[in-house]
């Protein structure tokens, strides 16, 4: 999964949200407004997931820079 994945759109084509929200240690609701809104992340927020997805930290994290340069992009 590690190498198929370079957003987090392509992360829900392989993980189901809502139970991987609260293994994550947040809700549903919560994931959802941090997709949403990428600025909401916190480096523990990342940290979790990457630990759930069973993925390096960098990864993840250089996925939702990514996907969160693009949002800012948007609004602009």
């Amino acid at each position: 999964m590690d190498g198929d994945v370079k957003t987090s759109d392509d992360l829900w084509e392989y993980v189901d949200p809502t139970p991987f929200s609260r293994d994550a240690k947040t809700t549903p609701e919560r994931l959802n407004r941090m997709l949403a809104n990428m600025s909401l992340f916190r480096f523990g927020d990342i940290f979790n997931m990457s630990q759930v997805l069973g993925i390096d930290e960098k990864t993840l994290l250089d996925i939702f820079y990514n996907d969160y340069v693009k949002q800012r992009r948007k609004k602009k």
